[in-house]
């Protein structure tokens, strides 16, 4: 495929609202702005076990020089190649951040990077990101993208040309049938496919194989994108074990020439520490999360963690305290959209709509009243099923919801890891659309995990 290296990609990107990802010069220069710092991120790249770099063009006017005059040749020299990847119409503001000199002008950076290919070979191909919403469609037409390939091939022949597709384009017959005739190929960003998360990795391959047999009969190359640092659309930061196995997954694919490379996206270079917002518990690091990301689901779906309980029979009383907590992004649900349950053997012994209390605070139990008296669900048991239900009580439109659950006490009755410190004890189930839920344990140091097992994994392809 054109513009891959031998033996398929293993790459590094920055992007939006990333976090330490830019390698810039720690002081301005003459002209004010912070360049990129090349001898640094040559370092990083290579220590990386990177043979190529996704250069991103967009978030200072001094990307395209510093990419020219002397990212490009000292990446020549270390033998790593490079695809200048731009912004599209919707990432574009004229007085903000923009892939600057040419802006939406894509026939100008077709010519202008096919030129550089030409002088500086370390440039092999380039990338624009997004073409699938309705704000890029309406520029990228028949008639401009096959100017923008005629431009590039009549300069640099062998210059790969890709663009970002996210699953749902990845695997639209309609997207592929547009674009297909003018790019070699797409950049796939694993998002657990329809589910749209950041903390199931075991889907990797299904999602590849579904968006191959798209690709392939069209003759399309395919680069799977890993998220390596903060998305903004996560409601679980991911950790280390989900880059890892993502990426390996990736690489296995790369290996066996089912894919052509992966792509490590917002590493977080700068050595650090977790941002706090990224601790979500109540005490301790851990807690229990269910969760909706902006996707629709269907009536009755839901996600559930479940453990067994050791039980006294004879114990005069039972009772469960445990502290709630949900969070919403973007948009709220409707009453009636979704409820938090808690179950004792499959009969729910407690229940209120996400929107049922009025705080967005960690709550006791039953609002104001706490705890929760069990006894008649476990009176003569010795054992039972406890289990914490997010379910859509009915068909839902998309929004961001994060339910999480920590600090649970019981009386008469034992919960093995019941403060979710770690990610013991409890089983995950989903149905539909929603992810399983995760134990979410906060770590100082994620960053540098995360980096590590990129590092490893690449080092091994």
């Amino acid at each position: 495929m054109r513009g891959i290296p031998a033996g398929g990609m293993r790459a590094a990107l920055t992007g939006g609202n990333t976090i330490g990802a830019a390698v810039r010069e720690k002081k301005p220069r003459a002209d004010g702005y912070l360049h990129i710092d090349t001898p640094a991120l040559i370092a990083k790249l290579t220590d990386l076990g990177a043979n190529s770099y996704l250069y991103g063009v967009w978030d200072s006017p001094t990307d395209w020089d510093d990419l020219r005059l002397e990212f490009a040749p000292a990446a020549l020299e270390a033998g790593i190649a490079i695809c200048p990847y731009l912004v599209p119409p919707s990432e574009t503001r004229q007085d903000g951040k923009a892939s600057r000199p040419y802006m939406t002008d894509y026939v100008a950076w077709a010519k202008a990077i096919a030129e550089l290919s030409v002088s500086v070979p370390s440039v092999t191909s380039w990338a624009i990101d997004d073409f699938q919403f309705d704000m890029n469609a309406k520029l990228f037409t028949d008639s401009y993208m096959q100017q923008i390939v005629a431009t590039q091939r009549e300069i640099n022949p062998e210059l790969g040309f890709y663009t970002c597709a996210y699953y749902d384009a990845a695997i639209d017959d309609g997207f592929l049938d547009r674009y297909g005739p003018y790019i070699d190929g797409i950049i796939y960003p694993y998002l657990d496919g329809h589910r749209s998360n950041t903390h199931i990795a075991s889907t990797a391959g299904e999602c590849l194989d579904a968006i191959r047999a798209k690709t392939e009969p069209r003759g399309l190359g395919l680069l799977q994108l890993v998220y390596s640092g903060r998305f903004l659309d996560a409601p679980i930061p991911l950790t280390e074990d989900y880059v890892a196995q993502a990426i390996a997954t990736g690489l296995e694919y790369t290996a066996d020439g089912r894919i052509d490379g992966v792509i490590a996206y917002g590493l977080q270079w700068d050595n650090a520490p977790t941002p706090s917002t990224d601790r979500n518990s109540m005490y301790g690091d851990g807690r229990l999360s269910l969760v909706v990301p902006a996707i629709p689901v269907g009536a009755g779906n839901y996600a559930q963690a479940s453990t067994t309980v050791r039980v006294d029979p004879d114990a005069p009383r039972h009772e469960l305290s445990f502290w709630h907590y949900r969070a919403f992004t973007r948009r709220y649900p409707k009453p009636g959209d979704y409820a938090m349950e808690v179950l004792i053997d499959n009969e729910i012994v407690w229940e209120t709509d996400v929107l049922g209390h009025p705080w967005l605070l960690w709550i006791q139990g039953e609002g104001l009243q706490g705890p929760v008296d069990v006894t008649r669900w476990l009176r003569g048991k010795t054992t039972a099923t406890l289990a914490f239900r997010l379910r859509a009580y009915a068909q839902t439109t998309p929004v961001n919801l994060n339910v999480g659950f920590d600090q649970l006490e019981s009386i008469g009755f034992t919960i093995d890891n019941p403060d979710f410190e770690t990610t013991d004890d409890w089983t995950f189930t989903a149905t539909g659309t929603i992810p399983p839920p995760a134990i979410e344990i906060f770590a100082p140091d994620r960053p540098a995990r995360i980096l590590a097992a990129v590092r490893d994994q690449f080092r091994k392809g």
